[in-house]
């Protein structure tokens, strides 16, 4: 029991300290703090190494640690149309070649996204008694021969009327000494559940048990 405490306080230091570099690019707090029954839902780009279902599936194992203040209800959806992204250009997260933040090709992005889908969108909120959808993008990269994984993403919150309370982005690279593929799994996938748990803390969608 001592060992899973001392975890829980080396987790909460972590979050305080934000290893991510995280960029906030729109936060309507008034809007956010009223959502009560948020969907989470992945994008993720088609040649994605980590499956949305383990993602999915690793990020409840996480949620079990804390009392959620919004329900976050991870959401299983099976048309593709709405979890992948077919192309570059379809991915949320948009960069110049030396590596610069598009804004509104990132924004526009999204709200095309955001209105090709909208009765999918709005069915989905409907049936699961959603006022809102956390979507969150993953890319994420890793290679055994290079001793390397890293991982960009995008979070996007979004109201019953699609519009865009909240869109953030982050990117990290991480060293590792490990030559095994599934281990690097793991820990990348680690670090992509992280940054969503210390998000949701800072939201207050979630807190410490």
């Amino acid at each position: 029991m001592k060992k899973y405490g001392i975890l829980a306080l080396a987790f909460l230091f972590m979050v305080s300290c934000s290893r991510y570099h995280v960029k906030n690019e729109i936060k309507n707090g008034s809007a956010l703090s009223k959502f009560k029954n948020s969907g989470v839902m992945y994008h993720n780009p088609q040649s994605s190494p980590i499956r949305i279902a383990l993602m999915s599936r690793t990020l409840t194992q996480w949620l079990e640690s804390y009392t959620r203040i919004n329900t976050l209800q991870i959401l299983e959806i099976k048309d593709k149309a709405l979890v992948t992204s077919k192309s570059e250009f379809d991915q949320f997260l948009q960069l110049t070649e030396d590596n610069g933040f598009l804004y509104y090709k990132t924004l526009g992005i999204v709200n095309r996204y955001l209105q090709e889908n909208r009765d999918a969108l709005t069915k989905l909120m409907t049936d699961n008694n959603l006022d809102s959808l956390i979507i969150y993008e993953v890319d994420p990269s890793l290679s055994a021969e290079m001793q390397y994984t890293d991982f960009s993403s995008m979070m996007v919150i979004v109201g019953k009327d699609l519009k865009v309370e909240y869109m953030d982005r982050q990117y990290d690279d991480f060293d590792t000494n490990e030559y095994d593929k599934d281990l690097m799994q793991n820990h990348i996938l680690d670090e992509i559940n992280s940054r969503f748990i210390e998000l949701m803390i800072k939201l207050k969608y979630l807190k410490k048990k």
